[in-house]
């Protein structure tokens, strides 16, 4: 027990330490919107598009079709106010929305591209339980969001 203990200490210190000396905290911040996607937005908008990637602070968002993308498009203020106001640290700057890519496309893409993929929910709620004896609510956020981008984020 105290080895464990000892251990979380250590980790504890860790990686506040680490994100904040490589410049990972706004990042971590703005990626949490991938993490609590589900939870942020209604489930009848989140069951029709997923965040895809942030570059230059703007989110991108794959839609369902072109008709939930126009749905989309005329919410992109009250969307963006939603998922800001989740953030501590950075503000998203906009929002771009695309229509989900059918299989017929992904020959297309090259080899070395990135894709988001959300974890099972259990796999997430398995992994939460376990950071939960982390005394520091900051440290076992940022452990969990480490965690989720890295089962995430795959490459093609």
């Amino acid at each position: 027990m105290e080895k464990q203990s000892n251990s979380l200490l250590a980790l504890n210190g860790l990686l506040p330490k680490l994100s904040q000396q490589c410049g990972w905290e706004e990042q971590l911040d703005l990626h949490s919107i991938f993490v609590n996607w589900q939870e942020l937005l209604e489930s009848d908008i989140a069951d029709h598009c997923r965040p895809l990637k942030i570059v230059k602070k703007v989110l991108w968002v794959e839609v369902e079709n072109s008709a939930w993308l126009q749905q989309f498009q005329f919410q992109t203020l009250l969307l963006l106010d939603i998922l800001n106001s989740s953030l501590r640290l950075s503000k998203l700057k906009g929002l771009r929305f695309c229509v989900e890519e059918k299989d017929h496309r992904a020959a297309d893409k090259p080899e070395s591209s990135l894709s988001y993929v959300q974890p099972p929910a259990k796999d997430v709620a398995d992994f939460e339980q376990q950071a939960g004896i982390i005394p520091d609510q900051e440290v076992r956020e940022a452990l969990v969001r480490f965690w989720y981008l890295s089962q995430a984020c795959k490459k093609e």
